[in-house]
This record gives C-alpha cells, sequence and structure tokens, in this order.
C-alpha cells in the first residue's frame, strides 16, 4: 500500500507543526503539508504545548487549508511557565473560532505524565489542577479535547468521568491495559497511534491498538517526535528508537504526517483489516471527532 486508495483522504489527529525542526519558514512546513496532501493526507490536528508556542499555531490554522488548531498547556511545562495563563487561553479559543467561519480549534496538547522525573505529590497535584482548568474552558466553550497520559490512567480515567459533558475527546498515543481502554470507550474516548506504537519495542501500545474499538481507532503522526524534557523517566532505556528524531538521508523529518500511511499498513495487518475496508471505517470515526469542533455561528 504505497499510498490511500484514491477515493478516501484521511487525518493527522496529532502533529507538532509549529515545531521548528519543520522549518522556521512557511514555505519549509507547506513542504512537508504538500507531501501529506500528495499521500492522502488532508487534514492536520496541530497540538499546542504552551502559551510559548500558541501564536504561531494559531498562525498555521489560518495560513493552511486543512490545519486545525489546538491550543493548550502539556503536562511537561505545568509549573515552568508563569502568569495567568488560563484566561488568555480561554480568550484565544473563544477568539479564534470566532474570526471566520472556517477556523476551528480544540483544546490540547493538555493532560497528565507522571514520568517526569522528580514528579512527587505536589507536581502531580499541580498537573491535575492545571487539566481541570483547562477542560472546564473546554466545557464551556464545546471544545473537543486532545489528552495526554503516562503513568497516569487511573487519574485520567477519574478526571474525565467528571467531566462527562466533554463533546469528544482523544487519548493520542495512549498505552493502556485492555480494561482501561474499555473504561474509556464507555466514557466516549477516541485513540490516535502513529508508527511509534508499532515499534518493534512497543509491545504494550501495540496490545492497546489491538484493544480499541475499530469505531474509536484515529491516525497520527505525533511529529516530530517530541523529544522527552531531560530527566525524563518514561522513555524506556530498551526502546530508544521510539523517542529519537528520525530523518532521511536528505534530512527530512520521517516523523511527518506523510507517514500516515505507512502506518495505516502496520494497522492494517495488526488489525487484519483490508485497507478499503480500514479507510473507510477510519473516515466515519474522523468525521465523527472532527463534527464536533465549533464553529463561528452563522
Amino acid at each position: 500500500m504505497e499510498n490511500a486508495p484514491k477515493q478516501f483522504e484521511f487525518s493527522d489527529m496529532h502533529v507538532h507543526l509549529q515545531d521548528k525542526r519543520f522549518g522556521d519558514a512557511w514555505d519549509e512546513v507547506a513542504q512537508y503539508l504538500d507531501r501529506a496532501k500528495e499521500q492522502g493526507v488532508t487534514k492536520f490536528l496541530c497540538a499546542g504545548t504552551s502559551p510559548a508556542d500558541w501564536n504561531r499555531v494559531a498562525e498555521l490554522g489560518r495560513r493552511f487549508d486543512g490545519v486545525c488548531a489546538a491550543f493548550g498547556v502539556h503536562p511537561w511545562y505545568v509549573g515552568k511557565i508563569s502568569g495567568e495563563w488560563a484566561p488568555i487561553l480561554e480568550n484565544l479559543l473563544r477568539r479564534y473560532v470566532a474570526q471566520d467561519g472556517t477556523t476551528r480549534a480544540c483544546l490540547g496538547e493538555v493532560g497528565l505524565d507522571f514520568a517526569v522525573r522528580g514528579c512527587d505529590e505536589a507536581l502531580r497535584k499541580e498537573q491535575e489542577d492545571a487539566l481541570r482548568t483547562q477542560l472546564n474552558i473546554a466545557a464551556q466553550e464545546g471544545t473537543p479535547v486532545v489528552l495526554h497520559s503516562v503513568r497516569a490512567n487511573d487519574r485520567i480515567l477519574k478526571i474525565m468521568r467528571e467531566y462527562s459533558k466533554t463533546p469528544v475527546w482523544l487519548l493520542h498515543g495512549w498505552t493502556a491495559t485492555p480494561q482501561e481502554v474499555e473504561q474509556a470507550v464507555e466514557l466516549g474516548a477516541f485513540f490516535s497511534f502513529s508508527q511509534r506504537a508499532l515499534a518493534p519495542a512497543a509491545a504494550k501500545a501495540r496490545t492497546t491498538l489491538e484493544a480499541v474499538p475499530r469505531d474509536r481507532l484515529l491516525l497520527e503522526s505525533d511529529g516530530p517526535h517530541l523529544i522527552p524534557p531531560r530527566g525524563y523517566a518514561g522513555a524506556p532505556d530498551a526502546a530508544p528508537e521510539i523517542y529519537v528524531e528520525q530523518r532521511s538521508p536528505d534530512g527530512r523529518l520521517l516523523a511527518e504526517p506523510a507517514s500516515l500511511v505507512l502506518a495505516a499498513q502496520e494497522v492494517c495487518a495488526l488489525r487484519k483489516m483490508k485497507p478499503d475496508e480500514f479507510f473507510e471505517q477510519l473516515a466515519i470515526n474522523e468525521k465523527r471527532f472532527l463534527k464536533a469542533i465549533p464553529k463561528k455561528a452563522d
């Protein structure tokens, strides 16, 4: 399967296009998007991580067709940012959606990550407080949520039970037991996976992927594979290649949206699905998720 069947278009449901490894200049970013579109990848959910990148994420959404902006504070950066960021985030989500009828936004990437070295009870509480603050904004604005969860699945599931009115939410790159997947499904979650989940050393991620119902499955590149911060305890020593930035001989990032075709091929093999069957289901799943993203009222 060199590329997706011609009749299907699909989406990269989690990518960090604002990362300068995709290029400083807009035409450099455009080359990655053009490559993806040649492969049938036509929509891109660009996940923000902190106030430092929100403006660039917003500009990507305005400048490029198919880019959906997401704004949020990633758990890696909770405690590292100062000032009143929550009102800025709330205003940004509201103003961004209101600017024109084609502009859409999500809350993300937010969540919990208890694998950060030195993550004591105080930092866990700070992460949870930040997550609840952001989920309250999402509930108020009717905004879908993109979640990150590492070594915190029980807490994520507990919190999402409290926010049952969240329009729709996505666990990106999640590793969980089949029982945890079942609980998340009952709460309405979608799940997105990249090639990282299909790496030989990622047995737990593959088990998670196999447990996800076909009507909740989505794809992501997670490009350019954000490298965990120094001292991060969540990167398994046995599988460093999962986290390393990889490039082609000509310098192109391999964790790019166009890589979803390879991910789709491997998912089809793992799930024992025919490509046409997979892409038909993927289109249905994407539509269910993306239609919940708010637009400006007519």
